[in-house]
């Protein structure tokens, strides 16, 4: 079953090795998160303050963390632009860089992504350091032998380059069903039962209707 992994067409997961003076992101993230987070990790690289934008929004992760009403109040369209805006100066201490980005997501009425963007942001900055995160979603916990195979094939069948570490984490899910679900940055390899069945059921559907 894991060999599977390596029929899931040619694309590649690489990280961009630029030069330091490049501002660039080391990976593609797609989506609204990853469009916002994108954004914020080149300017932060243009600055030298990624890991200083980096400890803010950890900070804020956590406050969202212990008070889960304060996602509520950042998405909520009850409360206005100048509430919001001292609710954002209520934080904490930030650099201006986090604080212009942060009145940016609330001009724009995307402050309900605010948790999405932070782990996007995570994810670029484990590739500026050359680690991926590989999440592997079973419905019964996997072996260390079987995420090690997952982790090789993933890296000899050309699907994941140029990383100095890749860290795989297995979650479970009993409604999968069985086989297993392969996630890394904004790549998936399904290969759930679950969806093998939901396939199934819609070609027997789409020749029904015919």
């Amino acid at each position: 079953m894991f060999r599977q992994v390596l029929s899931v067409g040619k694309t590649q997961f690489t990280r961009g090795y630029a030069s330091a003076a490049s501002n660039k992101a080391p990976l593609m993230l797609f989506g609204i998160d990853g469009k916002y987070a994108t954004a914020l990790f080149q300017a932060a690289a243009s600055k030298n303050a990624l890991p200083a934008v980096e400890s803010d929004l950890l900070k804020i992760e956590d406050q969202l963390t212990k008070n889960a009403k304060l996602g509520e109040v950042f998405s909520s369209p009850m409360l206005s632009k100048t509430a919001k805006e001292k609710l954002i100066d209520s934080l904490g201490k930030k650099s201006e860089l986090t604080t212009n980005f942060f009145k940016t997501l609330l001009e724009n009425n995307r402050m309900s992504e605010t948790r999405a963007i932070i782990a996007a942001y995570k994810t670029l900055m484990e590739a500026h350091r050359g680690i991926v995160s590989v999440v592997v979603t079973s419905a019964n916990p996997l072996a260390s032998k079987d995420l090690k195979q997952v982790k090789d094939n993933l890296t000899k069948g050309g699907l994941i380059k140029d990383f100095k570490e890749i860290n795989v984490v297995n979650k479970v899910n009993p409604s999968i069903l069985g086989g297993m679900v392969v996630e890394f940055g904004d790549y998936t390899i399904d290969m759930s039962v679950s969806s093998r069945l939901a396939k199934i059921e819609k070609l027997m559907t789409d020749s029904i209707s015919v």
